[in-house]
Formats: C-alpha cells, sequence, structure tokens
C-alpha cells in the first residue's frame, strides 16, 4: 500500500481523483460498506434526542434512498488534504490523501510542529468516519455543513409536499458564540449552457453534497450555485479542520464579466498557470492563502486570540458576491439594449421574468452577506473591522442595484402599458369602419327594387369610409 503523495507543484493541488461521470446510477448497485463506528455509535444513538441530525443520518446510511449521487461516492469519497506547520513557521508541503489509511499514516507523522490544518473538498461518510472517530467531533458539525442539501439530493428539487425533507440545524447566535465551529455560504456564478437539465445532470454527477442552484432562465447560461465552508477548531487545540465542497463545473466564468481582485488570488504562481481561465476551488484559494502567510504569521495561526481562517473566508464570500453583483448588472444592461443583443427576444414577458429572478437571487444575495456577517460579528469581534467594512459597502451597492431593477421594472410595465393602449386604439379604429357596414344593413332592408337603394349607399358609405380613414392614418393634431 503505497504513502500519501506528497504535492510538490501548485498547479497540480486540484487534481484529485477521478469521479464518475454518471448520474443515472440509483441504489441498485451496491458496493461492499465498511461499518462505520461514527455512525453507529454517535449519530444514531444522538439522534433521539437531536432530531436536527436526521439529513446526516439520512446521508451516512447506506440504505436510505432518494438520493440521486452514485452509492459508491457518498460512501467511499476521499478527497482530504493534510498541511503540517513546524515550530519554523513555514508549513510543510501538502499531503493528498485519497484514502482513510493515507490520512491515518499522514496524521501519525512525529514532527514537532504548531499545528496541523486539514481541508476536505466534498463529504462522504468515508470522510466524516475517519475525521469524527480520530479528533471525537460534534455530528452537529457535519449536519450544519450538510443543511441545504435536503430537497436536492436527487439532483433536481424535489417537491415537500411530496415527500418531507430531512430535519437539519438551524443554529440560533447563542449557540455559534460558544460552538467550536462556524459555517459561510456563499454563491458560486457559473456560466454553463444546456439549461436545468445541465444542471441537474452536473449536481448529482460532480457532487457529493447537492445544494441548491439559482437559475436566472433557462435560455440564459448565468446560474449562481450554493457552496458552504465549514471550520472546526476547539480552544486550546493545535489542530484545524475545514470542509469545502467540489466544483459544479471547472468552466471558466464568463469573459465579459470583470474578475474581483482579491488578496487569495493576488499571488498568481499559487493559483497556477490556470487559475484565472477556470473555476478555482474554495480550497485551492485557502491554500493559496496559506502559502503567502509568513513565518509569524503562521505560528499564531492556531492562537485562541483569532477564529481559524475566518478572513481568508469573508474574502471568498465577498469575492463571489462581487462577482453575482456583476453578472446581476450585465444582465440589466442586457435588458436595456435589448435591440443590440441577438440573444434577448423582444418580449416584455421574458425581461419580467429575468427580473423577477434577478430580483429574488439578489435579496437572497443579501441574506447570505447578513449571514456571513452575523458569524463574523459572533466568532472574530473586533478583528474584523475592516471586513464589516467591506460588507457594508457591498451591500449599499446591492441595495443599490435593487432600486436600478425596480426601475427597470417599472419601466417595462409602463412600455406594456403604452403598448397595450396602441392596441386597444387601433381596435377601436378598425371597429369605427363597420358603422358603413351597419348603414348598409340598413339601407340593404329597403323593399325599393330599383337602384336607389345602391345609390344611396355609394353616396354615403364611400366617403365615410374615405373619410374615416384619412382621419385614422393620416391626419394628426397639432
Amino acid at each position: 500500500m503505497s504513502w500519501p503523495e506528497v504535492v510538490v507543484s501548485t498547479n497540480d493541488l486540484e487534481k484529485g481523483q477521478v469521479r464518475n461521470a454518471k448520474c443515472d446510477q440509483r441504489q441498485d448497485a451496491t458496493p461492499d460498506i465498511i461499518p462505520s463506528t461514527y455512525y453507529s455509535g454517535v449519530v444514531e444513538l444522538r439522534l433521539q434526542h437531536r432530531p436536527w441530525l436526521e439529513s446526516l443520518h439520512q446521508f451516512m446510511d447506506p440504505n436510505a434512498k432518494g438520493f440521486g449521487i452514485n452509492l459508491a461516492d457518498r460512501m467511499e469519497h476521499f478527497d482530504i488534504k493534510v498541511i503540517h506547520f513546524p515550530k519554523s513557521g513555514k508549513h510543510d508541503p501538502v499531503i493528498k490523501c485519497a484514502s482513510a489509511e493515507d490520512f491515518e499514516r499522514a496524521m501519525s507523522e512525529n514532527k514537532e510542529q504548531t499545528g496541523t490544518l486539514i481541508i476536505a473538498k466534498g463529504l462522504s461518510r468515508a470522510m466524516i468516519e475517519a475525521l469524527g472517530t480520530m479528533f471525537e467531533l460534534e455530528p452537529d458539525f457535519f449536519a450544519n455543513h450538510l443543511a441545504g442539501t435536503e430537497l436536492f439530493r436527487m439532483g433536481y428539487m424535489e417537491s415537500p409536499g411530496l415527500r418531507a425533507p430531512a430535519r437539519a440545524p438551524s443554529l440560533l447566535p447563542g449557540y455559534l458564540r460558544k460552538a467550536p465551529f462556524y459555517t459561510a455560504e456563499y454563491r458560486r456564478p457559473y456560466h454553463i449552457e444546456g439549461g436545468q437539465q445541465m444542471i441537474f445532470k452536473l449536481r448529482a454527477a460532480a457532487t457529493t453534497t447537492t445544494r441548491g442552484v439559482e437559475i436566472v432562465h433557462n435560455d440564459l447560461p448565468e446560474v449562481f450555485f450554493h457552496e458552504k465552508i465549514s471550520v472546526y477548531k476547539r480552544s486550546r487545540s493545535n489542530i484545524g479542520i475545514i470542509l469545502t465542497d467540489q466544483l459544479l463545473s471547472d468552466a471558466p466564468p464568463a469573459s465579459h464579466i470583470p474578475n474581483p481582485v482579491i488578496l487569495l488570488d493576488g499571488d498568481a504562481e499559487n493559483l497556477g498557470t490556470d487559475g484565472r481561465r477556470h473555476q478555482v476551488s474554495s480550497r485551492r484559494e485557502l491554500i493559496s492563502w496559506l502559502q503567502c502567510l509568513t513565518p509569524d504569521e503562521a505560528k499564531t495561526l492556531f492562537d485562541d486570540h483569532e477564529q481559524l481562517a475566518l478572513r481568508p473566508i469573508l474574502k471568498i464570500v465577498e469575492g463571489n458576491g462581487v462577482m453575482f453583483l456583476a453578472h446581476a448588472r450585465h444582465i440589466m444592461i442586457r435588458i436595456l439594449t435589448r435591440h443590440c443583443d441577438a440573444q434577448f427576444p423582444e418580449s416584455i414577458p421574458f425581461f419580467l421574468h429575468i427580473s423577477r429572478s434577478l430580483h429574488r437571487a439578489i435579496h437572497e444575495q443579501q441574506r447570505v452577506l447578513r449571514c456571513a456577517l452575523r458569524v463574523a460579528s459572533l466568532r472574530g469581534g473586533e478583528e474584523i473591522a475592516e471586513q464589516k467594512q467591506d460588507f457594508a459597502f457591498l451591500a449599499d451597492e446591492m441595495d443599490g442595484a435593487l432600486k436600478a431593477l425596480e426601475e427597470d421594472v417599472r419601466f417595462l410595465v409602463g412600455e406594456a402599458s403604452i403598448r397595450e393602449g396602441k392596441i386597444v386604439g387601433w381596435v377601436s379604429k378598425f371597429a369605427a369602419l363597420f358603422l358603413p357596414v351597419s348603414l348598409l344593413a340598413t339601407i340593404l332592408a329597403i323593399s325599393d327594387p330599383g337602384y336607389a337603394r345602391w345609390a344611396i349607399l355609394g353616396g354615403l358609405s364611400v366617403p365615410f369610409v374615405m373619410i374615416s380613414i384619412y382621419f385614422m392614418f393620416f391626419w394628426k393634431t397639432a
């Protein structure tokens, strides 16, 4: 059995394992599941007193139904990276662990060190077993990270009326202040062609934590996928654990959307040669941040006076929030300049549908920012005053975007009303032309057998029609 692979090139940080691309496999091909002591000895025992662990319990249960992701991935997926920090301050090379045995070897290295950081990408029963058993982690940590996946286990959103979703924790501020972990949520913008069906396929095949996605319109490639980062560190402990999500796709962001420049990706060498042309996972950004730390900063990484990795995680949330806002503004500009955009049909209902989706997405993004700011206030104190100020600026920008969007909606509604008024006017004008027809019916009712009625018809109706046409089409008021 081989030893864990040591990463020597930052360009290879996110290659990881090759995942099975089939998304239509269900629970029929059941692999040999290794018993989990954490599942049977911790999760199942506490479930009867903590019903909010139900989502975690079902996720780890190999016999649970209603999962569109491959069972082998949900049970056996393993992608953990271990980073040791010796007393010198500069961290050791990143150790890639593709199995529980690799992880145990990486953690058993006998070195004098100030701490160890463990960064996992994706989640599975095997990874929960390895982390939860070795460090005696509370199951609420994993359940809180899985919160938000209950309705999307099949790849698409299931109706709560057909099947009640599994219960997940909703942590109150009093719990967050004392808990040894915290979670930050954000929306990652993607540029993916193919509409809802492609999103459903990628969500079931590319990730083990199937979260929600906001689609502006099925004909537009702009989508915003939900992601989370969860951090666990006990007081006076030199072990830090970070859970991150997998990328939905490595498709690069839209070329017409400007990329936000933040501290995490300021060093091109740490992100690799393709870091600016493809999606960069949150784990890769965190490793880039670690490689930029000075020895003195690395020595204080595990001190209790500051929350572990809170600042870079807030930067990730802020960066994705700025990208979201840039996408929203770009779509709003396309609505107003639709005559120059061949992909946007000349349809007021189409624009109103997009505006409604954007309005809902911006409100959701504001909620995410408020949640991140709440976590920052509860866990960071006065140490993150700069980040709070940046979030306040971003919130003001989103308020401005909402007001501009509401003005656009009023403009579109007014334009639709004008169009309807014109249509009603034309209907009224054409209805006026039926007056000679009614006159004709009256004249034809005369029983005179001669040509008098035809003379009366020609002498009255024809001039009347000509005059009506003149006033309707050619005469304009001063």
